[in-house]
Formats: C-alpha cells, structure tokens, sequence
C-alpha cells in the first residue's frame, strides 16, 4: 500500500521544528507539495483493520497495524587610621563581623518545610489534608500522621479495618496496611487516593507521591495512593518526564490479560498510568461523554498525546475526542496483537477548534484528496501530516486507509514502525 507524504514533511534528515509545523497548519495543506509519493509497509506487507467504538478508556475498533512495528553576600570591611594598637595583623577588629566557618546555621542543610494548606475548595479538615497534630483533624476518629513520623507537613488519617469514608468535594480515600507507611503495629490506615483533577501533577501535595498499593486485609486489591516520597519506590524515567512536562496523571496497576480466544498472547501496559484531561491546555472526552474521564495508557503514549497536544493547541484546537484506547484484542481478522491491547493507540475521532467549531473524520476529512478545498478538511489533512512529519505515533491511518476508519484517526506507538495513510 503506498502512502502520500507532503514533501516539506517528507521524512528526510532531521524532522522539522515545531515551529514550521505550526506554520503549516496555520497555513493550510496549500503549502505542501503533495508530489512525492513512496511505498511503506509492515513485515506482512499489509495493514489489516476493522470494527467500532467501546465503552470509555477502551477500544473496539480493530484499526491498527498489523504489526507491532545562587544569593551571594558580601562583607564590607573598613579600614581605620588609628587600628588598636593591641591588635595584631592576624587579628580580626571586628570578631563578630564574619561567621565562624565551621559553623553551618543549618546543619542539616535542608530548607525549613514550607507547608501549603490544602488547596481550596477542598474540604478541610480530611483525610489526607496538612495537620501538625491531632487536634487539627477534627472530623470524627481523625489524628494526625505527623511530619517527625515522616509525613511531610502531616496528613489527616483515621483507622479502618478495609473501608474508608468518602467526602463530597476530597479526593477519595483508601484503606492500606500501615506497614506499607513505615509504621507499626500493623493496622488499617485511611489515605488520600491521588487525584490529578484536584490536586494536579500525580495527584498528591508536595512531598508525597501516587503508588499502587493493596487495600489492608484484601490482597490484590489496589488503587493509586499519596504516599510520603521517601517511602515511595524509584519512578520510572518515563513518569519522570510526565512530571516535568506537567502532565496530570496517576500511575496505576494493569494485571496481565489475553485477548479472548488466545491465551498465547499477552495484553500487557508498560509502566501505566490514567491521563486526566486536559493536555497541554486541550482538554478530552470520550466519544459523547459530557464529562472527562481519565484515559487508560502506557506512558509512552501519555507523552505522545501531550506532543500531539501541543500542536493542536498552538493551531486553536482547544479539544478532542477520542473512541477509545486501550482494549484487549487482536486485529480483525488477523491472529496479532492490536496495539490497544498494550495501551499504546488511540482513535481521534473528532477536535474543537475555537469555541464552537468542531471538525470530525466522519464530516471534514475529504478522502483521497491531498489538497483539501473545505477549512475542515485543510484543518485535519495538516493535523495527520504534522502527526508523521514531526515523528508523534509511528502508525497513522486515517479514512483514507479503508472503510473501518471512516470516522477517526487511528495512531499509535507500534515498534519499529513507520506507516501513514
């Protein structure tokens, strides 16, 4: 199957910069010479693709490949006509002038704590809020965990036995062993669940990280907890990069799983995570959903919608809509794995771009036309080729490719791949 690549976005040498991509949709596909033409394929020599929408966080469209391809100070010194004469040249006039410099004022060498409150318009107090003793959790069975315990600015908490109480307006709370919390005897603990949309970032305050951990007296039972740093294990690099880029997401937990009717094939998600919405200021919904709901990834793909994102944003999209990501399957009618059953695709179904102007595939893409005459269509062809120019997914396949993708954009993260149609 042959692909049509624009050539200023012909993959040639280094990939252009943000900035040219920009231009490009800023511009329209008008710019591009649609006069190159080469021929891409996977070790099959085929893409094999077909099916429908899924329940939110999933898929059930089988579109994808069919191979995983410093502050200084300075010390004035005054020198006097008249220096006392019981001093000596190696004697300082003024002792008290300079610090001893053995002496460090802070021994430790850390900064003094700064405590934020907890964020308006949280619920206060609760658990999982900032406390410097019991009395300052005063809902019912509350103490506080303090900071000489190793709780950074404290936490509000409360004993359970499996279950903990949920308050309108506060991240939900979790029951986890204490042991897991560096404390004994070993008993029920109530924890903040990590909450991107309330709290951003992974979802904690400063000084405290998101772990899976199983809910006390119930193995295998996991959530997303705040846990104080120092206890929390090594991040992942790549969850080190959601960090720095201001991603809000929360690691989470992912058991192995088979597509049905093939247990010699796994569905597994490295390192994943639930991306909240929004994304580099776009926000996103599934399909016709009124409300945002996080997505299910791996944390390879978190970083490729938040690139993609950004392009999106700097054109005017400010919000996309998707049909799903991951989902447990293999491609239609092929005995392979779909790369939504790593967590590693997604289908773009439709975008806002402004206020109130939405362009979908199913309505603007002008297939088979390199240069489109409608804005929606401009809009979405410059969309895909500034996805492939600037290396965003390996696998583009859009209403071009067949009949099954005539209402998204399939993209994804297959290994080794280099596919767009």
């Amino acid at each position: 199957m042959s692909r049509h690549v624009p050539e200023v976005l012909a993959r040639a040498g280094a990939r252009p910069a943000l900035a040219l991509v920009v231009t490009a949709l800023a511009l329209g596909p008008g710019c591009y010479d649609p006069s190159v033409e080469s021929t891409q394929s996977d070790s099959d020599g085929e893409l094999s693709s077909a099916g429908s929408s899924g329940p939110a966080g999933t898929s059930t469209g089988d579109d994808d490949s069919a191979t995983a391809g410093v502050e200084t100070t300075s010390i004035t010194t005054t020198t006097t006509t008249n220096p006392d004469p019981t001093l000596d040249s190696t004697t300082d006039p003024d002792p008290t002038t300079d610090p001893d410099p053995t002496t460090d004022p802070d021994p430790t060498g850390d900064p003094e704590p700064v405590c934020d409150p907890w964020p308006d318009p949280l619920p206060h107090p609760w658990i999982g809020a900032t406390c410097g003793h019991d009395d300052d959790c005063t809902y019912e069975g509350g103490f506080c965990l303090l900071e000489e315990e190793g709780f950074p600015c404290g936490t509000c908490t409360q004993s359970c036995t499996q279950y903990c109480p949920d308050l309108d307006g506060a991240p939900e709370t979790f029951c986890v062993d204490s042991t897991d919390l560096a404390l004994a005897p070993p008993e029920g603990l109530c924890v903040s669940k990590c909450d991107p949309q309330k709290l951003g970032g992974d979802g904690c305050r400063e000084g405290y990280d998101c772990v899976a951990l199983e809910r006390y007296m119930e193995p295998g039972v996991k959530a997303g907890v705040c846990i104080p740093e120092e206890l929390a294990p090594e991040k992942a690099s790549c969850l080190e990069e959601l960090d720095m880029l201001g991603i809000s997401y929360a690691p989470t937990t992912h058991e192995l799983d088979h597509p049905e009717g093939h247990p010699e094939l796994d569905c597994i998600i490295e390192d994943p995570v639930l991306l909240y919405s929004p994304v580099a200021g776009v926000d996103f919904k599934y399909h016709n959903n009124d409300s945002s709901s996080p997505a299910l990834v791996s944390c390879e793909l978190a970083k490729a919608i938040h690139r993609m994102a950004e392009v999106v944003y700097q054109t005017g999209g400010r919000e996309f809509r998707h049909l799903g990501t991951y989902n447990c399957r293999v491609i239609s009618g092929t005995n392979s794995l779909s790369m939504h059953g790593l967590g590693i695709a997604i289908d773009l179904e439709k975008f806002r771009v402004g206020d109130d102007t939405w362009y979908s595939l199913e309505d603007d893409w002008e297939i088979g036309v390199q240069n489109p005459m409608t804005p929606g269509g401009q809009w979405l062809k410059a969309l895909a080729d500034a996805r492939y120019a600037m290396d965003i997914f390996n696998i583009i396949l859009t209403p071009n490719y067949n009949a099954a993708h005539y209402n998204h954009f399939h993209v994804d993260l297959t290994p080794g791949g280099d596919y767009y149609d």
